[in-house]
């Protein structure tokens, strides 16, 4: 087991596909979180913001080696400069004390500031470091780049 685990909630295979490529960058284990409620198409994402925007928990299906993990990345798309529901749930069912949380967001154009404001108060301190992603594509060189300096980054504090 690793001391590095990647957490992620994806709606559309964004965040999912930026997960992987940094999993694979730091060498990190990776777990999604998935829920009861789908959120697929266009009226159930209609219906995630509202939940977002009220703060409505999800009822997640997913169990999540946490445990012994020194270091938690946690990755979302942003919903109404919020975390998702799913993400929110996860992390106030978690026990992050004594842990290193760092995040990362993938957003249309909204930014991650909001995300990661309410992310920061769920964890109950700081982020150690984040990244907002927009319109992250699979084959893009930047995405690429960005990723690497991000985990060289995270790689550095570990140690």
């Amino acid at each position: 087991m690793n001391d590095i685990l990647i957490i992620y909630y994806s709606r559309t295979g964004k965040t999912r596909m930026v997960a992987e490529k940094l999993a694979g960058l730091l060498g990190a284990d990776i777990e999604e979180i998935r829920e009861e409620k789908s959120r697929a198409g266009r009226l159930a994402w209609f219906v995630g913001i509202k939940d977002s925007l009220l703060d409505k928990p999800a009822e997640i299906t997913s169990e999540h080696s946490v445990g012994s993990r020194k270091v938690l990345v946690i990755g979302m798309p942003v919903w109404a400069s919020s975390p998702p529901p799913a993400v929110r749930t996860f992390i106030q069912t978690c026990d992050l004390a004594g842990k290193t949380v760092y995040a990362f967001c993938t957003h249309d154009g909204g930014g991650g500031k909001g995300a990661f404001a309410k992310t920061a108060e769920l964890v109950g301190g700081e982020l150690a470091s984040t990244l907002a992603l927009k319109k992250p594509k699979p084959d893009d060189p930047e995405l690429d780049e960005k990723l690497r300096q991000w985990a060289d980054e995270i790689k550095t504090a570990c140690e």
